[in-house]
């Protein structure tokens, strides 16, 4: 429905700061392998796997990172509980950001966990990620329009002018990126913060087309990670309506993938979601496991037409250059180790993205959810061709119609489920005459004072108050819970 042109975004990537290396007393580059921890014996990669251990493993050669040559200044330690960043302030006063590659599992455990032996694995389990994944997926993001952060790699070496975190990064390989990528440098927000807007007012729209457009490229690279803290929103803002496009960060668990006994063996019982970043694009029920919450969320709009429409796009945006140019990103002697590897996946993932992706769509089409805000909608359910049509508007004063804020139809061969919840102010739910559905309508009416008028032939159970005075006309015998 709201198909603006989002694609001005992708000048963020021009306006990306062109760091010089000026005068310094350390080298300009550096030999240095991304972490050595993962070397094991034969059965430790019999039991957990081969993995990546190699990449990890292999001496590269990256540019040293000088912050005081060029010219930053700390701002704060950050990161989350397995990787640990730096937040920095460049001479243009822009935020950058500097991340390790490598990750600290004991971080990310409760404490009543950190067991010696579950540390060990949690830690030897990051052998299955790669390390340098975030510069093939960042170009492959430029390429499908997608706005995400431009990491540069770089060794950190022991800087005293790191102080008082010099234990933390010093001799370690990092990501180096802007921390507000959107075209203007502008402050971002986080997914609960545009949630609590969302449901506050109904000016407050997400364009959700370049939600699935970046979450495609999630399930192309395999990254199962992708909860609602593994993302940022930029705002595009016309006065009223504002609409929020996604920003997707970290991809620690792009390409992730294991060859190793005990992992195959715990995901036959649980953790399905880590299943590998494979030769096609299957199981991306399993895989999106941590997105379901989120997908019904910011995906509700979208039918199959939509969706089969938005990956075609996709898939013709990734050609077969885009994806070497974009694997090549990969420093030289890492590509010599699995450089084929992954572009050969990559266009694979690719080719059958189509069938899983729909096959995704099925799943969460099953049962949607519909919300209005603190304020106050009009909320239409009529039939089209068939289809089960549902639109919401926001209401001026007396209950006047004004703009549409949601549309969308429903085929009963995909939607079983329907739930609609006003939330506050005074609501009108209209179901029109003359329609019938095999698809169940819940209602969830909130605060105020709400107007139902219940026609047609569709199985409709209202859930509201008896103390706000809500008004009922029950011709289609729908089931009312007033509490």
């Amino acid at each position: 429905m709201y198909r603006l042109s989002w694609l001005f975004v992708t000048l963020a990537f021009s306006s990306q700061i062109n760091l010089g290396i000026a005068q310094s007393s350390f080298p300009d580059t550096v030999v240095s392998p991304a972490s050595v921890q993962y070397n094991t014996s034969f059965l430790g990669r019999l039991i957990m796997g081969s993995n990546y251990r190699k990449v990890w493993a292999t001496p590269v050669a990256m540019p040293v990172f000088d912050i005081k040559t060029n010219g930053f200044i700390i701002q704060e330690l950050a990161g989350g509980m397995q990787t640990k960043s730096l937040r920095l302030l460049d001479k243009s006063k822009k935020e950058w950001v500097l991340r390790t590659v490598d990750k600290d599992a004991e971080g990310a455990l409760p404490k009543k966990f950190r067991l010696p032996f579950v540390v060990n694995f949690v830690q030897d389990m990051i052998s299955a990620s790669h390390p340098y994944a975030a510069l093939v997926v960042s170009d492959l993001a430029q390429a499908t329009n997608i706005i995400a952060a431009k990491p540069r790699l770089y060794f950190v070496p022991d800087d005293e002018n790191l102080a008082p975190y010099r234990k933390v990064f010093a001799n370690t390989v990092c990501f180096l990126e802007r921390r507000e990528p959107t075209p203007d440098s502008s402050e971002t927000k986080s997914t609960s913060k545009i949630m609590e807007e969302i449901i506050e007012e109904n000016d407050h729209l997400v364009l959700q087309e370049a939600v699935l457009n970046a979450r495609l490229l999630d399930m192309l690279a395999g990254d199962w990670d992708r909860h609602a803290d593994q993302w940022r929103w930029g705002v595009v803002d016309l006065g009223a309506p504002k609409y929020y496009y996604a920003i997707p960060r970290d991809r620690d668990q792009a390409f992730f993938w294991t060859n190793g006994l005990l992992p195959r063996f715990i995901r036959l019982f649980s953790m399905k979601h880590i299943n590998g970043f494979r030769k096609q694009s299957k199981g991306l029920k399993n895989l999106n496991y941590k997105s379901w919450v989120f997908d019904k969320i910011f995906l509700n709009e979208l039918d199959a037409h939509i969706w089969q429409r938005t990956i075609k796009e996709f898939q013709n945006k990734l050609t077969d250059d885009v994806i070497e140019r974009a694997v090549k990103k990969l420093p030289k002697e890492v590509y010599a180790i699995n450089g084929a590897m992954l572009e050969s996946r990559l266009k694979s993932r690719r080719n059958t993205l189509l069938e899983g992706a729909m096959k995704y769509y099925r799943f969460i089409a099953g049962t949607v959810d519909i919300s209005g805000t603190e304020e106050e909608e009009l909320f239409e359910i009529k039939s089209n061709d068939n289809l089960l049509s549902i639109s919401v508007y926001r209401l001026k004063e007396n209950r006047i119609r004004d703009k549409k804020i949601y549309e969308r139809s429903f085929n009963a061969e995909d939607t079983r489920f329907i739930n609609l919840t006003g939330h506050g102010g005074n609501d009108h739910f209209v179901i029109a005459e003359n329609i019938s559905s095999e698809i169940k309508l819940k209602i969830s009416g909130g605060s105020g004072k709400d107007i139902y008028e219940l026609n047609g032939k569709i199985k409709t159970a209202v859930y509201d108050s008896l103390s706000d005075k809500n008004k009922i006309t029950n011709k289609s015998k729908a089931k009312i819970f007033l509490n």
